[in-house]
């Protein structure tokens, strides 16, 4: 595969993935993050997390997934995005799982997998926000 292939690859998954996050934040905020944290917690009142800490976890969630979101859209901070986004996966993770939500911790398997790519593929992430700083940059470095 082509450089120029590769590249426009990794920006199409990178800005889907952006696309998800950034949907699922902001119609949870627009929706009210107090009521999507209530709701995610009543769902995980079985779990042996301590619900103040499932609340304030649940109440964040919408604007981690909306930031998220937005920085692998533009493609600035990446690599700090996608290792956010991985270590977010694995917290989200925790929950399902002490809840036995199996079928949703194999979605969240799903996610955490494209996280690692994107991150293991970070070489081809020539259209992005931090490519083009970085040429402006070295072109101010240079002058």
């Amino acid at each position: 595969m082509r450089s120029n292939n590769k590249s426009l690859a990794y920006a199409l998954l990178r800005i889907t993935l952006g696309v998800n996050f950034t949907g699922h934040g902001l119609i949870r905020i627009h929706n009210g993050a107090a009521a999507f944290a209530q709701t995610t917690s009543e769902h995980l009142a079985k779990s042996p997390l301590p619900q103040s800490l499932i609340y304030a976890f649940s109440y964040a969630i919408p604007f981690i997934e909306a930031i998220l979101g937005l920085t692998l859209i533009l493609g600035i901070f990446t690599r700090i995005s996608l290792t956010t986004g991985a270590v977010f996966m694995m917290l989200l993770t925790i929950g399902v799982t002490a809840n036995q939500q199996w079928d949703l911790a194999s979605q969240q398997l799903l996610y955490s997998t494209v996280f690692f790519l994107l991150l293991f593929l970070l070489e081809h992430n020539h259209f992005s926000l931090d490519t083009a700083l970085r040429r402006t940059t070295e072109t101010d470095n240079r002058t």
